[in-house]
């Protein structure tokens, strides 16, 4: 398993008004400096899209493009050509750079944000059970885009605040496409936030995991700013994503399992959060980087 991370740890989202986005220059240095080996694309532009800029700017301080998170309105009928637009962009830039997979995600809408971690709100509006056929279609439709186009292993990312974040919608999701064509990207965070037992997941679909994102999550913290009326946004914004080991989440023994199951993919460690300019943003990232290290043996 090689160890990674993403833009995300140092605030950068692709949400607007998410929060201030450091120079990413700066957010690469801190990357090398903490010991990680890769990242990801991060919101499209915010690191250089021309590749051989790109190519340049990871190759000087040794690191890999590893995937992209790919956020797309997949409900609509309508906006499957934007989605095909969207991917083939950011899919044309991880194949020239060498990436392996993309990471396919359901943008969700106001309404699934507002119900984010609310379990009996997301029952109410999520899709209808004959809305699945079609929305698997059109995911496998665009897996098939990325493989036969530019070469990529599609995974598809359960997110709070989406059409796909509850233990229910996961298990649709993963029913109704090709284990072939559509992988998962665990994201150990964003399933607890959800409702699911990630490490119930990764014993259970171990054949589909093609991708890892290694979060922690306060699950009480979660909780409690639910009750106060945070939606998924503002949860995220609010700290509910914590450093590795500070949470609730069992990470020994998702990690056991995903050895027992034969993972030899990425781990990409990420914690969504706002960062202020003068934090010491390194800091963090090493101490993430040392409980892999020191705790889980990566």
């Amino acid at each position: 398993m090689r160890i990674g991370t993403a833009p995300i740890s140092w605030g950068v989202c692709e949400i607007p008004g998410w929060g201030p986005q450091l120079p990413y220059e700066r957010v690469l240095d801190e990357m090398r400096d903490a010991g990680y080996e890769g990242t990801e694309l991060g919101p499209w532009g915010y690191f250089p899209t021309d590749p051989h800029t790109l190519r340049q700017a990871l190759s000087i301080r040794g690191l890999a493009l590893i995937s992209a998170f790919v956020p797309l309105p997949l409900r609509d009928p309508s906006a499957l050509n934007a989605c095909e637009t969207e991917l083939r962009r950011t899919a044309e830039l991880l194949r020239d750079l060498g990436a392996g997979s993309i990471l396919l995600a359901d943008a969700g809408d106001p309404q699934r944000r507002a119900a984010a971690g609310k379990p009996d709100a997301v029952r109410t509006c999520g899709l209808r059970p004959e809305e699945w056929p079609g929305y698997a279609q059109r995911l496998e439709h665009l897996a098939a885009l990325c493989r036969e186009g530019y070469g990529l292993i599609s995974c598809f990312h359960p997110h709070g605040g989406t059409y796909v974040e509850s233990p229910e919608e996961i298990e649709a999701l993963l029913s109704h496409t090709d284990p072939d064509l559509v992988k998962l990207c665990l994201d150990t965070g964003h399933v607890a936030f959800g409702g699911a037992d990630p490490l119930h997941l990764t014993r259970t679909h171990a054949d589909r995991i093609g991708h890892v994102h290694l979060k922690d999550i306060d699950l009480h913290r979660m909780r409690v700013l639910l009750q106060e009326g945070l939606d998924y946004v503002g949860l995220a914004q609010s700290g509910v994503f914590v450093e590795l080991g500070t949470g609730s989440l069992d990470l020994p023994a998702i990690l056991d399992a995903l050895r027992a199951a034969g993972y030899s993919g990425w781990i990409v460690v990420e914690q969504d959060r706002v960062v202020d300019p003068s934090q010491d943003t390194l800091q963090s990232a090493r101490r993430n980087r040392c409980y892999l290290r020191d705790c889980l043996g990566l």
